[in-house]
């Protein structure tokens, strides 16, 4: 009798004893799990305004284990973002993320079915809701393509031409741009071999021979039509 209690009792200090660890693994686990779940994301090189719009995006990964958080989640949110330009992620164990980002410049602007973009150095187009205080920047009108547009920029910036003067470019379906100035005055350049085109403008405008002209035609190869203003 005194054996059966005796054994009793090993089974009941048993039973506590795996209740009173299990108790105890289950509060390290999770403690464990608390101290290595995401809390802090840090973002650099960005306005309040457009960390707060990055924040926002990121911030479901919050409380998610740090060890099984990958990059590539990460950067599938921040490539929503058509204005980042150079992303770089790190992870500071045991809670936290620094994100260092940088915005692509900002060349112009267009209207893609009455909604307005911005568009990027980086050869994107950017939802205006995306950034906030924006410099005025010159309109491109037409059915374009970026690489059309950013290739033009280069030749002109290749010519030493100053890109602030220009208000508005115009793209044709006929391949061939309008330059509009904040003078006044446009430029209307051919479809093939403008770069030449831009070369006799830069000429034309350091002869100092520009003056009352409204509008340079340089459509026909070797002609170059001036119209005055008062024509």
């Amino acid at each position: 009798m005194l054996q059966s209690i005796s054994k009793y009792k090993i089974y009941l200090y048993f039973i506590f004893f795996i209740f009173f660890s299990s108790i105890f693994n289950f509060k390290f686990i999770e403690s464990y799990q608390n101290q290595f779940s995401l809390k802090k994301i840090n973002i650099k090189g960005l306005s309040n305004s457009e960390k707060k719009i990055i924040k926002n995006e990121l911030d479901h990964f919050k409380n998610v284990n740090i060890f099984k958080l990958k990059k590539e989640k990460v950067l599938e949110k921040l490539n929503k973002f058509n204005f980042l330009d150079n992303i770089y992620i790190d992870k500071i164990i045991p809670s936290s993320i620094n994100i260092k980002l940088s915005k692509t410049p900002i060349l112009g602007e267009t209207l893609i079915n009455g909604e307005k973009f911005y568009i990027g150095k980086n050869g994107k187009l950017i939802n205006s809701q995306q950034l906030i205080d924006i410099d005025k920047m010159p309109t491109v009108f037409g059915n374009f393509q970026i690489k059309d547009y950013l290739n033009l920029l280069d030749i002109l910036k290749n010519s030493n031409l100053d890109l602030g003067k220009i208000d508005k470019y115009y793209f044709y379906k006929n391949k061939r741009w309008d330059i509009f100035f904040s003078s006044g005055l446009t430029l209307m350049l051919p479809s093939k071999n403008f770069e030449d085109s831009v070369k006799i403008f830069k000429k034309l405008l350091e002869n100092k021979i520009l003056t009352n002209t409204e509008i340079i035609d340089l459509r026909v190869k070797d002609q170059i039509i001036l119209t005055t203003k008062n024509e």
